[in-house]
């Protein structure tokens, strides 16, 4: 890496969910770098998901996670719903003890559950997609 350049966070896609893998530390531009990277790659594949995969991450402060959740609320506005999976109990320990607000907050244990939690909320739009649309004909 060069002088000046930004780490980046590496994104790939898989089963319709871009999948991010946040193993570095979160600087400020860092950050910003990645709702960027993040929004077009979103806009480039259309995936339908995101999960945010903070399991390479020993600490998690409370600007770095209201940060990573405007990422989640991006993402939500571009039409794909969004996830964290793999937070470290010691983490959300001291999330819960910073009196950070997780309340609209998707999480998952792991990548596996992760995607599980994805097709059940694939299908609860669904559902309620179709629910909506019967009650606007009635």
């Amino acid at each position: 890496m060069r002088v000046g350049e930004t780490q980046q966070i590496p994104m790939q896609l898989s089963r319709d969910c871009v999948v991010a893998s946040l193993q570095i530390d979160l600087s400020e531009a860092v950050i910003v770098q990645f709702r960027k990277d993040l929004l077009e790659f979103l806009h480039s594949t259309g995936a339908a998901s995101v999960i945010l995969d903070v399991s390479g991450l020993d600490v998690i402060d409370w600007d770095d996670f209201n940060a990573l959740k405007l990422a989640m609320s991006m993402a939500e506005l571009m039409g794909a719903h969004s996830l964290v999976s793999g937070l470290k109990p010691g983490v959300v320990s001291s999330l819960i003890e910073l009196g950070v607000d997780t309340g609209d907050i998707n999480a998952a244990l792991d990548l596996d559950d992760a995607f599980d939690l994805v097709e059940a909320l694939k299908a609860k739009a669904e559902r309620s997609g179709s629910t909506e649309s019967v009650g606007d004909d009635a």
